[in-house]
C-alpha cells in the first residue's frame, strides 16, 4: 500500500467509523456515566486537550491570521510555550491515567491510553526537536486537512513531511475512529462516608472504555 493512498483512504473510512460510531451510541440504551468528583490527571487531561485542540482549530479555521501572528518571534515563541505546555499537561495526565489502569488490570482502557499518550508524544517530539509545530503545521496539515474537507485529497505536502510528522496524523485518524466507543466518566474520589468530598486540584475520567 503507498503511502499517498494511505493518507487519502485512512481518512474517510475513520470518518465512516467514527460516524457508524457516533449513530450507535446516540441510539444506544447506555445508562449515562455517574456524576462524581475529578482527580489531578483528569483535570490535566482536559487542559490539555483544550489548550491544544483551541490552537489546532484556530489554525485550520484562519491559517493567515495565525501565519500574521507568528511573524514576530516573541509572539511565535509564545504561542509554541502555550502549545507545549498543554502537549506536556495532556501527556502526564494520559500516561497517569494508563498505569493507574494498568495497575488495576484494565488493559483496555490503558492500552488506549497508551495510544493517545504515543500520539502526544510525536506532537512534543515535534514542538522540540524539529520546533515551530505551528510552522508545520500552517504549511503542511492544514493545507491537507481542508483538501479531506473538500473532498479533493492531496498529499503531496504530507509526504515531505518527516516520517514523526506523519506517524502523528495518522495516529489522529487512529483515534478519531476509535473515539465513539471510549467511555469517559469520572471518577470517585475515596472518602469517609461522612465527609464531603472537595475536588482537588486537577483531575481525571477514570473509565474510559465499556
Amino acid at each position: 500500500m503507498s503511502d499517498a493512498f494511505l493518507f487519502n483512504v485512512l481518512p474517510y473510512a475513520a470518518a465512516g467509523v467514527a460516524l457508524a460510531g457516533t449513530l450507535w451510541r446516540l441510539t444506544s440504551r447506555e445508562p449515562p456515566p455517574p456524576t462524581t468528583p475529578w482527580t489531578p490527571a483528569g483535570r490535566a487531561v482536559l487542559a490539555g486537550v483544550a489548550i491544544v485542540a483551541f490552537f489546532h482549530l484556530l489554525g485550520l479555521a484562519a491559517p493567515r491570521a495565525m501565519q500574521a501572528f507568528n511573524a514576530s518571534p516573541a509572539r511565535l515563541f509564545t504561542l509554541e510555550s502555550l502549545q507545549l505546555i498543554g502537549a506536556m499537561l495532556l501527556a502526564w495526565g494520559l500516561a497517569s491515567l494508563g498505569l493507574r489502569k494498568a495497575k488495576e488490570g484494565q488493559w483496555t482502557p490503558a492500552l488506549t491510553l497508551g495510544l493517545l499518550f504515543a500520539h502526544v508524544l510525536t506532537a512534543v517530539y515535534i514542538a522540540v526537536a524539529l520546533r515551530w509545530g505551528t510552522a508545520w503545521y500552517l504549511h503542511i496539515g492544514v493545507p491537507y486537512v481542508r483538501s479531506l474537507m473538500t473532498f479533493q485529497p492531496d498529499a503531496t505536502r504530507m509526504l515531505t513531511a518527516p516520517t514523526v510528522y506523519q506517524v502523528h496524523v495518522l495516529l489522529g485518524f487512529v483515534l478519531l475512529a476509535l473515539a465513539p466507543f471510549l467511555r469517559m466518566n469520572r471518577a470517585s474520589v475515596p472518602q469517609r462516608a461522612e465527609e464531603s468530598v472537595e475536588p482537588g486540584l486537577l483531575g481525571t475520567p477514570r473509565e474510559e472504555t465499556p
